[in-house]
């Protein structure tokens, strides 16, 4: 009996250790792999509630930036390396079981994509429906107002982000048919909606970044193990796969994988890789998101200045006129891209990108699959009350969110003068 109640104790010890022990990035995973595929992930619908605005205060204006929603790989020649390789691979007699159906899902995503590359997909299509749907109700009374019925829509002119703005604004457009909509698209916006880093700052940072890449794919996807779910003899697949090595291919693999659920067809790849396969594609993929979108420790902000700061102007100058007493503009919404959103939000230094972490250790403090994937969004609500107050409230994909450097009025609301003065001294403007 004591033997028992030894073991009994020593079991329970394991579970809370391990319990205790729980990583949420791991633990994400577990609860859906496709959380590796970080800023290619669709958009979550969210569990958000409203807190209350003060007494007296109505919802008058909206601001708002998107990114497009899901959509399909960029680059025409995506999967032909893949899938050319697997054939061979196929052929030699080195693919599992596993590895010949992955081989069959990679060859239906190479067709689902053939003319469509880049191209919104149905699924990115419903993403900006619901998020339209959802903003109407929760502030229906910014869209129903008497003299202010006019919506300005600004897009950068990739095809993608225009089907976005598209499905935004037509589900507004049905619920309130008397809205006056006006869309401009070009070169023109996209300078500040996603303004590149120039290829002179970017360069040297890619190197770094790079670099630290190479470090992660050598230490989390090489080693014994390693695409054996897959391949009968990795060992001989190497040295078909020539100077490529097996751990580059299998990131390859992994990445046109990851793209999914983002498509309009039944498959799942990444049933056919295993759990620490996934885990470490999901933490490099998480490292080069971070850089590409945020900032680090390593390469600086270059996002925030370059490309932030203007966008965050954007938002002040057409607040400034949506707010002048004759004003008839009750939106301003805005579609781009992750180059847009992530460094709108880090810029800001909103709840979760008020960080710097380091490139390794991004997947730890920077989930990209929560904070970048497609369909991100901030939107501004703005209130007033009687005595021309102002105050607003700050979502980021939907859920309601702060400033941690700026301290809110009334719980997640902020009166507008104190928010304009934060967002100027970041914009350096007087």
């Amino acid at each position: 009996m004591k033997r028992l109640f030894s073991f009994i104790a020593m079991l329970t010890a394991v579970v809370f250790l391990t319990t205790a022990a729980s990583d949420p990035y791991q633990d994400a995973l577990k609860a859906d792999p496709y959380n590796a595929a970080g800023n290619y992930h669709p958009y979550p619908v969210p569990k958000y509630y409203d807190t209350k605005a003060p007494k007296g205060y109505t919802p008058f204006y909206v601001s708002h930036y998107g990114r497009h929603g899901s959509r399909y790989l960029i680059g025409a020649t995506r999967y032909t390396h893949s899938t050319e390789m697997m054939d061979k691979l196929h052929d030699a007699g080195l693919l599992t079981s596993d590895g010949e159906a992955l081989r069959n899902e990679l060859i239906a995503m190479k067709a689902a994509h053939a003319g469509q590359d880049g191209i919104l997909t149905q699924v990115g299509s419903r993403e900006h429906q619901g998020i339209s749907s959802r903003l109407y109700k929760r502030a229906r009374k910014v869209f129903q107002q008497k003299k202010r019925r006019d919506v300005l829509v600004v897009s950068t002119p990739v095809h993608r982000v225009l089907q976005s703005a598209f499905n935004f604004t037509g589900v507004l457009k049905g619920k309130e048919p008397d809205l006056n909509f006006q869309l401009y698209s070009g070169d023109k916006y996209k300078d500040y909606l996603a303004r590149s880093v120039p290829d002179s700052v970017r360069e040297p940072l890619e190197e770094k970044c790079n670099a630290v890449l190479e470090e992660m794919l050598s230490e989390l996807l090489t080693g014994p193990g390693v695409g054996s779910k897959i391949f009968r003899n990795t060992g001989r697949v190497q040295e078909i796969l020539g100077d490529e090595s097996l751990a580059k291919f299998m990131y390859t693999l992994l990445e046109e994988s990851s793209i999914a659920k983002c498509l309009d067809i039944d498959v799942d790849p990444f049933s056919h890789f295993t759990d620490e396969e996934i885990l470490a594609f999901g933490k490099i993929y998480n490292a080069r998101s971070m850089y590409a979108f945020h900032r680090s420790q390593e390469c600086g902000n270059p996002n925030n200045t370059i490309t932030g700061i203007p966008l965050l102007l954007d938002f002040i100058l057409k607040a400034d006129e949506a707010l002048r007493p004759n004003s008839t503009r009750c939106a301003d919404l805005r579609f781009g891209h992750d180059s847009g959103i992530g460094p709108l939000l880090g810029t800001i230094g909103v709840e979760g990108y008020d960080t710097t972490p380091s490139l390794k250790d991004a997947w730890k403090e920077w989930p990209a699959y929560e904070y970048i994937p497609m369909g991100s969004n901030l939107q501004m609500i703005f209130y007033r009350n009687r005595q021309g107050d102002v105050i607003v409230k700050m979502l980021r994909n939907e859920k309601e969110t702060v400033i941690p450097a700026l301290a809110p009025f009334d719980g997640p609301y902020y009166k507008w003068e104190d928010l304009r003065a934060y967002f100027a001294d970041i914009c350096g403007l007087d």
